[in-house]
């Protein structure tokens, strides 16, 4: 029984070693990477930065002590969950100043364009809500830029929506052409104003069939348009230049009427695309948003376990968790 307890011992100590060599060899890696491309950060922040990756992409855990249980460090654990507390709840780290740079390689990435952008939201962390800006590079969605808010469910609203998206303007380079994609939740006619007066992007977004539009000199709401036009299963149709909204209308976009084949029904985009193929073209790259949710939640990074429960703290976890899927889409890419 000794002698078994021994080699049991030193097989444990020799997993040990070998783990801890390797959370050391990608540790050291990540620092080199985010030394590359954030040099004026504080080191003392990027070492923290390094850590909190190396455990993310280690752990898949969205749980402070669990992604330091990952993470090779020569004083005790606790001490390093209070480090990452700390780096969490600092207001020293400006997580837009923090991933501009990314953003800035991720957009030289993909020049000279076109920019496909995709706007979604998530439950994330304790009770909170992440709404995040992602653009599509080689069928990835890769995150540009994020807000969290408190809520347990439901849509973020036109204001956070607009906010999220005037940082994104700014990012974005002149004289390229850009295209927002989004669901159901981003069809609210102050967003629609806003994209239409202060930008020259294009966009499609899903609305409700319940939605009233002006077609044919009255207000009809989608579904009875459909029934007007006698569209039978499986057609598609296209309308142009129509007011959208009777409550708040937005003058001059189109609707395009898809065939959803799993659901066996009609389903409805507010675009300015000039065409239905067009529109059809931008909107089928919105599914990899899914895709990237998916991988910083319960097919990745597991952030959907955290217990954060402040907003201002989850967006510089999901900086972290950024930086990490960041670093993997680009070693995949090599």
């Amino acid at each position: 029984q000794t002698n078994k307890a021994r080699r049991r011992q030193k097989r444990q100590n020799r997993k040990r070693k070998h783990n801890n060599s390797d959370a050391a060899r990608l540790f050291r890696f990540i620092l080199r990477e985010l030394s590359k491309h954030l040099p004026h950060i504080l080191i003392e922040h990027r070492i923290t930065l390094a850590m909190l990756v190396t455990g993310l992409l280690r752990g898949r855990s969205g749980r402070l002590t669990k992604i330091a249980e990952k993470v090779s460090y020569r004083h005790k654990k606790p001490s390093l969950v209070s480090r990452f507390q700390r780096f969490v709840k600092s207001s020293w780290v400006n997580v837009e100043a923090y991933y501009v740079p990314l953003a800035n390689e991720i957009l030289q990435a993909v020049e000279p364009g076109p920019i496909v952008l995709m706007i979604d939201s998530t439950k994330m962390g304790g009770r909170c809500i992440c709404l995040m800006v992602s653009i599509y590079y080689k069928k990835r969605a890769l995150p540009l830029a994020w807000l969290c808010f408190k809520g347990k469910k439901g849509h973020s609203t036109q204001a956070v929506q607009i906010e999220l998206l005037k940082q994104v303007k700014t990012l974005l380079p002149d004289d390229t052409l850009v295209v927002l994609v989004g669901d159901g939740e981003f069809d609210g006619a102050d967003l629609l104003n806003w994209l239409k007066e202060e930008t020259d992007w294009q966009f499609v977004c899903r609305t409700n069939p319940t939605t009233l539009v002006h077609y044919q000199d009255r207000w009809m709401s989608l579904t009875e348009i459909v029934a007007e036009l006698e569209l039978a299963p499986g057609e598609t149709g296209f309308l142009s230049q129509i007011s959208f909204v009777q409550s708040n209308p937005v003058e001059k976009l189109n609707i395009f009427i898809a065939w959803h084949q799993q659901d066996q029904k009609h389903i409805f985009f507010v675009t300015n695309c000039a065409t239905e193929a067009e529109a059809k073209h931008w909107y089928d790259k919105r599914f990899s948003i899914e895709t990237c949710f998916a991988d910083f939640k319960s097919r990745g990074l597991y952030l959907h376990l955290t217990r954060i429960r402040t907003p201002d703290r989850l967006a510089r976890l999901i900086l972290a968790a950024s930086f990490a899927y960041y670093l993997v889409v680009l070693l995949g890419i090599e």
